[in-house]
């Protein structure tokens, strides 16, 4: 298993680990950075192509229809939430735990059935009552529609990779990342040449992307698909992803609603500021946070002894404070420049968005960990992210229109924090877990 590793990579992780966790490697720490290299691998490639196709947009759209697009995007992810209902939250938790494939194959077979008689029953309220939720939102009727397409894509893109997760299927994982960005860039760059320039370019390459990745995940997995409920199962997976759904309303409310409040007291061209700002001084952390979080949340549902887990990530917290706001400026700096004189640079702003990474990090570590534990963990996990979405919301309201885009990111730290202190308060939890299957 060390072989796998190269050579000079292998002894720079081994110094690393020693330096933080004061032990040598283990076979069972290896294997975990093998998955980790895996996994970097193909999404260090998906950055590059998702990166130019932000960049190249957000440069020829400019910040008026950069930000529609971002207001199309953060409204198809509240649609998503009753489609999905943290069934693949579910999945992935109880799908991990196991490797055998009659179990396995009835907990996909018994998802996928469950979320998509949500994703026609969702469709049809949606357009029923497409007016009205259009007005709430404050966004025109066709850009709603286009939400609603861009939800029911999404939901099933994130079915089928979230699948690829939960039978530790990394290595494939890896793979089909690089092929939705290259999908997406591929799809916006012929737009773009045919003068299809519009944020409608950029919507319909997501669309083709998801599609793309989709239908050939889905195909790879067809062997654990079969037309059948089973009831025990129906009965698990609810109780895991009620409280799931519980925190990816959360999470939703909390990471786009500044973007709909910024368009209702400010404007659209705020909109595309703040998502330009987001994307240059955080994806960096949020892509170190998805290389760990997708190897690390089925390695820990599997592992028994979560008390180990939480006191290697105790360890790492002090490497986090120190090392990432240089990280998050110096990359944020680089990006924004190529977006162009449309996004003009603002100090405070810069540091902002670094200090949020930091603390999206932070939390996004402890709540994996809690929710690997099982429905007690994803109780804990819930109750923060419902406390962070309804102070993130409340401080939105106050912040936005007295410090404009400041007070959109003031109110995303502010939240973060209270999401970190409620885990840590619960870490008693995690002392008392122990790793069990509920069925055999």
């Amino acid at each position: 298993m060390k072989n796998e590793l190269i050579p000079s990579l292998y002894n720079v992780f081994s110094k690393i680990y020693k330096k933080i966790f004061h032990e040598e490697l283990s076979f069972e720490v290896i294997n975990f950075l093998n998955n980790i290299s895996y996994v970097g691998f193909g999404l260090g490639f998906a950055t590059l192509f998702s990166f130019t196709f932000n960049v190249i947009s957000g440069r020829l759209l400019g910040p008026s229809l950069y930000g529609e697009f971002a207001l199309v995007e953060s409204v198809a992810m509240f649609l998503y939430i009753p489609m999905l209902m943290g069934y693949h939250a579910s999945l992935v938790k109880y799908n991990a735990e196991k490797k055998s494939y009659e179990r396995q194959r009835t907990i996909i077979s018994t998802t996928y059935l469950l979320v998509f008689t949500l994703i026609i029953v969702s469709i049809i309220v949606y357009d029923f009552f497409s007016i009205e939720i259009s007005k709430l939102l404050s966004i025109s009727k066709d850009l709603f529609h286009y939400s609603v397409i861009y939800s029911v894509l999404f939901v099933i893109y994130t079915l089928s990779t979230e699948t690829l997760k939960s039978l530790h299927e990394l290595k494939k994982y890896s793979l089909f990342k690089p092929l939705f960005s290259f999908t997406l860039l591929t799809c916006f760059l012929y737009f773009i040449n045919i003068g299809f320039v519009s944020s409608r370019s950029m919507i319909y390459s997501m669309y083709i992307a998801y599609i793309v990745t989709s239908v050939v995940i889905i195909y790879l997995i067809r062997n654990y698909l079969k037309f059948c409920f089973d009831r025990k199962w129906i009965s698990e997976l609810t109780k895991y992803s009620f409280y799931a759904v519980m925190g990816g309303l959360s999470f939703v409310l909390y990471t786009n609603v500044d973007k709909l409040l910024i368009n209702k007291y400010l404007n659209v061209m705020d909109v595309g500021v703040y998502r330009a700002y987001n994307y240059a001084f955080v994806s960096i952390i949020q892509l170190l946070i998805i290389v760990f979080g997708t190897v690390f949340f089925p390695y820990a549902s599997m592992c028994s002894n979560k008390q180990i887990l939480y006191k290697k990530i105790n360890k790492m917290i002090p490497y986090i404070l120190i090392m990432g706001l240089p990280v998050s400026l110096i990359c944020g700096l680089i990006v924004l420049q190529f977006y162009g004189k449309d996004y003009i640079l603002n100090i405070r702003l810069a540091f902002l968005f670094g200090i949020a990474g930091i603390c999206i990090a932070i939390d996004n570590l402890y709540g994996q960990l809690i929710s690997a534990i099982g429905v007690k963990g994803i109780k804990i996990v819930s109750l923060a992210a419902i406390i962070m979405a309804l102070t993130n919301t409340f401080l939105n309201i106050v912040l936005i229109p007295l410090k404009g885009v400041e007070g959109a990111i003031l109110a995303t730290i502010v939240s973060f924090l209270f999401s970190i202190s409620i885990m840590l308060s619960k870490r008693n939890y995690i002392y008392n877990s122990e790793g069990y299957d509920v069925r055999n």
